[in-house]
This record gives structure tokens, sequence and C-alpha cells, in this order.
């Protein structure tokens, strides 16, 4: 239930219309007495009845009048909402003149934005004294965190995954650049501004990295790790390859026989896949059988797998990463690809997103776990959909059915244009830092819900940090300061 502040005092009163001003059917005018100086973005009540009133918010002005004795200050009100009984509705009319006007009290505009939760991501940029905040529940409706190089990203996902830490969640981060291999220090950086948010430099007590078994990372201690072939799903595994549908069926065909001549205590390997396939091309080079583009599929599919073979990540003498590793409640696990190129990147993430979704299938009762995958548009694009439908169905189904389970998806990119509309479906809450492209507001805007226009509008302006967050348990959305991380960031710069 919405109420007015008793004690709060009145800056202002509504306007009459005058005959020249088009304010349209959700807007008033309103003056302020003298010295008060309202920020757009500055939410205000319009009406005296402490459960009956309107709730607004400053979107233009100040207009400064001259009226001989004085300057007069104007502001637009746009009207958000209409209060009966303490309970907001939807605006069927308007403040009468004279209707007294007062500035919305923080909890009062928290409570009616829906901004409240466990996780603490920052504050109004307009209102200081107002803080956002977000319920954790609402990161199994997944996440997605976009904008463009240099407006904030990094902060905010790192802001989340303290916050998400701090509330029992266990946190795996696919790291493209290593900015987050140092978190369990304390920050070093932008110290008086975080203590203006009410926040101490602080490193997380629970942190893991992990490198894949060919890369190297700057943390020392990084834990490297290697890919079972024989534990590995074998259609994503040909489709991350890149694969072509002929040559996955051939190598799907070859596993087939290495696993009829294979005992039952024996593993099935990539060496062994590979060694069928090479005396299928020498009997093809000695005793030519095989039609030309048969032949030719063939040799393509050796070189590819050749290819992963020299990567070293794939049946190698190193331990392979356990999902059960990761879920334990506030960890924070990074996977440091720096030093990775995008063939290790992918088949470690199809890989590591397989084995976590079954083993969460089998222990349900183990903690929520959030995934970030970083630059998620090379990853899975709309442009390479229909050959990586097996990749696509995998993270649909992960998000679906793994959500009852804890499962949380944080998809980020500063091309959210890229991404299939599937996956962009799936992220019910959307942190959208600065963006100019017209292609990628577009598509956001086409798929995120409660978002008014003049924020769309605010998108390209958007200063670093700012954002715009959207979520079901918000009333409409908001723009935000987000607050800066506790713990350190290494600059990739």
């Amino acid at each position: 239930m919405l109420s007015l502040a008793e004690d709060s005092a009145v800056i202002g009163s509504v306007l009459p219309d005058g005959a020249s001003v088009k304010l349209g059917s959700t807007r008033s005018m309103i003056h302020v007495v003298e010295g008060i100086n309202l920020r757009r973005g500055t939410y205000v009540t319009l009406g005296g009845d402490p459960l009956d009133f309107f709730v607004g918010e400053v979107v233009d002005g100040p207009y400064y009048l001259d009226e001989g004795d004085g300057l007069r200050t104007l502001y637009v009100v746009e009207l958000s909402a209409s209060v009966r009984d303490g309970v907001p509705a939807v605006v069927l009319t308007r403040p009468l003149p004279g209707t007294p006007v007062k500035v919305m009290d923080p909890g009062a505009v928290q409570a009616f934005l829906g901004a409240v939760g466990g996780m603490r991501l920052g504050r109004l940029p307009t209102q200081e004294d107002v803080e956002i905040g977000l319920d954790p529940s609402t990161l199994t409706r997944h996440l997605g965190i976009f904008g463009t190089t240099g407006s904030g990203k990094s902060n905010t996902i790192q802001v989340v995954v303290e916050e998400a830490s701090k509330n029992g969640f266990s946190t795996l981060i696919f790291d493209v650049e290593g900015e987050y291999v140092f978190m369990d220090r304390p920050t070093d950086r932008l110290l008086e501004l975080l203590r203006s948010f009410g926040e101490e430099p602080e490193g997380l007590k629970n942190l893991r990295v992990y490198v894949p078994a060919p890369s190297t990372s700057r943390r020392g201690d990084a834990v490297r790790f290697s890919i079972s072939f024989q534990e590995a799903d074998k259609n994503l595994f040909s489709e991350v390859a890149g694969l072509t549908r002929m040559e996955q069926l051939y190598f799907l065909d070859l596993i087939e026989k290495v696993e009829q001549v294979a005992p039952a205590f024996r593993k099935v390997t990539l060496d062994a896949v590979i060694e069928r396939l090479k005396k299928r091309l020498e009997a093809q080079a000695d005793n030519p059988t095989m039609p030309e583009f048969i032949a030719e599929a063939h040799t393509s599919l050796y070189s590819k797998l050749m290819l992963i073979r020299h990567l070293g990540l794939v049946d190698v003498d190193v331990p392979v990463l356990r999902p059960g590793d990761l879920l334990e409640a506030g960890r924070v696990s990074v996977v440091d690809f720096s030093d990775a190129d995008d063939y290790v990147r992918n088949l470690v993430i199809a890989n590591l997103l397989d084995a976590v979704f079954k083993y969460k299938m089998e222990n349900p009762e183990t903690p929520n776990l959030l995934i970030v995958i970083e630059e998620a548009h090379t990853f899975i694009s709309r442009y390479k959909r229909d050959r990586m439908l097996a990749t696509l169905l995998m993270l649909v189904e992960l998000a679906r059915r793994g959500r009852k389970r804890g499962i949380c998806l944080g998809f980020v990119t500063q091309q959210p244009a890229h991404l299939p509309s599937e996956i962009l479906e799936l992220c019910n809450t959307r942190i959208i830092h600065r963006m100019s492209s017209t292609a990628n507001i577009q598509v956001l805007r086409e798929s995120t819900g409660n978002v008014p226009d003049s924020l769309w509008d605010l998108l390209p302006s958007l200063g670093k940090g700012e954002a715009v967050v959207a979520s079901p348990k918000y009333s409409r959305a908001v723009t935000v300061k987000v607050r800066p991380v506790k713990s350190m960031r290494t600059a990739t710069e």
C-alpha cells in the first residue's frame, strides 16, 4: 500500500492548462516555490489525501516565466499512476489546478517502482537517496546485460556477481578478457564514489579461477582443466567444431563404429575416432570406392578433428572440471578465456553448460547457479542459428527446465541484434547501458516490455555506469546509476 508522508513539505501546485499548451491526457504542468530545483526524473506526488493522490515523474523543465515581480519556475510531470485507497491504478483523469505537489519519499518511490530486494544495484541518478534493488528470485527468469564498449557492462556484471554471491548463489563466469580473476581482493579504484553508496572495498571470500588446459592465466593458482570426449554431447561437440551436416553424419557414424569394437571398460576417445577415420581415408586412397563428394567430406572432417586434437584440450592428461565443484553456496568460479581462441572457448562453454544442466537435473537440492556468458553473440548468433540447432535447443531447454532447479543464465553482449530471438526472449530482466546502434535499440525495444518511450530516447546519451533496468518485479523500467564494485577488476585496456 502506498501512502503520503504527512510531514513532507509542499513544494508547489498544479497549474491550470494554458490555451497554447498541449500536455496530453497523462501530463500536468506544475509550478514550484522559489528556491526549489527539480531534476528531470524526480518522482513527485500530486494530491493532499494520504491514500488518494497521483504519482508523477518530472519529464520536462524547468521553464522560467518572468512575471514582473520575479521568476516563476514551471515543470511538466508525466502521471505514472493514480493511487486510490493506497493502491496504484491506471491514470484515467488528471489532478485539478491548485493540487499540492510534494517530492515523493525515497521509500515510497522504491515501493512504487518495485525496486526492492536483496540485491543492491545502485540508485536513481535523479534522486540519489532512492536505492534500486533487485529481488534475487528474478535471476531464475534469466538476465540480459547489454551496452556498447565502455558503457559500464563489466562493472554491472561484477556488481550482480557480488550481490548474487552474498545471497547464496553459486556463480560461473565465462570471462573473455580475464577481468574477474582477482575478485578475492578488494578494489583500489573509485573508493570515494563507492563510499558515497555506503559500501567499502571487499574481496570475495570464495573465489576459484579455472583455465582451459592449452591456455594460461594471470592468476598463478588457476586450476587447469580439460574436456573428456567420452562424456561430451557429440551433437554439441560437432556443431561447435564447425562440422557441416554431412560431416556430422560421418562423424557420428565413426563414433558408432568405434563403440562397437571398443571393450565396455574402454573409453571412446577422440584419437580413436580420428584413427578410424584415417584408416577409412587410407583405404579410399588405395582403392577408391566412395564418390568424390563423400571422400572430400571425410577429408575435411579429418582436418577439423585434427585441429581440435592439436588444441590440447580434449582427452589430455589434465583433470576434467566437474559441475559439483562449482555448486557451493556463495562460490564464484571464473573460467579465464583471456588466452584462449574461439575454438577452445566455445567448446568449453558448450561442454560445461551441458554438464551443469545434467548435474542440476539430478541434484536439484544444490544451490542456485548464476551462469554469466560474456560476448554471448560470439557463442550463439542468429546468423549461424541453422548450423547450431542442437546448441540453441540445449540453451532453451537449460533456461526453461533449469530455472525450476535454480539455474540462472546471464547473457552479456554489445550486439543484442545478433542474438537469436529465442535467446533474447529468455532474458526477463534486462540491464541496458548506453547504446547508439539503431538496430540494437530496435530489437530490444520490440522485445522489452514496460519501458516508456522517454527511456528509449535516453539510451544513446546515458553516462558510463548508468543503465535502464527492466524487471518483472518492477512496475516500470527505471534509470539506475549502478554502484561501483567492491572487489577488484583487472584492467584489460
